[in-house]
């Protein structure tokens, strides 16, 4: 029992580590990702008409790939010094191998969408009209783009198809309640950190090792999203929604994923009539919990 509790404490000793490691890697590596996407010209308006620097979502990106391939090495080089590693610390390929399928390909997505894109059709409505109108729009695109990629990333860990189809279409209610959320500085992200962390105590040994470097990325985005400073941008809620989306599925049965899925797809439909933004400006507590950490000067 107290090896148990001892494997456990550096469990999450591990899990804190990987959070700590991406909040590292973020804090360095956002300066100058901010500077470039600034010089490119990735800078748009947001809702109070400032100048934002868009797209610091794509930091997710960066750091996501650059830690996975730091963490494909590592155990060659621990085998190599002869140093003892505990198999559960290992990055698992079963979660890292799909994760990484799903912010690739919801990233990829949202970057069309944010260099391409325009706000002429909204919601589902708006996009499935245009589909069948013959009209390819980058939102539509995203729409049968993004459940491709989810199919693809859990027929590697599934072989049911009716599972692949349903966790695929979690993924997908969870990147466009993300977009939908993305509207004011900190609200997507603000959601993401507790669920991403709700998710990684309900599968420590499994979800931990592999997704606790974003909860260090969130953290850094957090901030200066909150200060108006950077704009996540399609990439960066589309990537945060695609792993929420797969964090969920991986970690609950279908007792708990299938009220969800009504859940969000009740909230896609309540958006279509009414604002997000709306609703929680009426609502207190979300009001109090939307405007926390924000800048309220006009």
């Amino acid at each position: 029992m107290d090896g148990m509790k001892s494997m456990s404490f550096l469990l999450y000793l591990w899990i804190f580590a990987h959070v700590l490691t991406g909040l590292i890697v973020s804090l360095i590596t956002l300066p100058p990702l901010k500077q470039m996407l600034k010089e490119a010209g990735a800078v748009k308006s947001n809702f109070r008409q400032r100048e934002v620097v868009n797209m610091a979502g794509s930091l997710i990106v960066v750091t996501w790939v650059l830690l996975v391939a730091v963490a494909g090495i590592l155990p060659l080089l621990v085998d190599k010094l002869g140093i003892y590693m505990p198999e559960s610390f290992v990055l698992n390929p079963d979660v890292s191998v799909p994760l990484t399928l799903i912010i690739m390909g919801a990233g990829f997505f949202g970057l069309i969408d944010d260099l391409l894109g325009n706000r002429d059709h909204s919601g589902f409505r708006g996009h499935i009209g245009a589909i069948l109108r013959g009209k390819l729009t980058t939102g539509s695109l995203k729409a049968i783009g993004i459940p491709i990629v989810a199919i693809l990333s859990f027929s590697l860990i599934s072989s049911s198809i009716l599972e692949i189809f349903g966790d695929a279409l979690l993924v997908a209610l969870f990147v466009n309640t993300l977009n939908l959320l993305d509207l004011r500085p900190g609200r997507a992200l603000k959601v993401y950190i507790p669920l991403q962390l709700m998710f990684i105590v309900v599968s420590a040994g499994t979800l931990g090792p592999s997704s606790a470097v974003l909860i260090g990325v969130a953290v850094v985005l957090l901030i200066p999203d909150l200060r108006e400073e950077i704009m996540l941008g399609d990439i960066g809620s589309n990537i945060l929604g695609g792993i929420l989306g797969f964090c969920f599925a991986y970690a609950f049965d279908w007792n708990v994923k299938l009220p969800v899925v009504g859940l969000l797809v009740l909230l896609q439909l309540l958006t279509e009539r009414y604002s997000i933004s709306g609703i929680v400006e009426r609502v207190t507590p979300l009001r109090a919990l939307d405007n926390l950490g924000r800048r309220l000067e006009d």
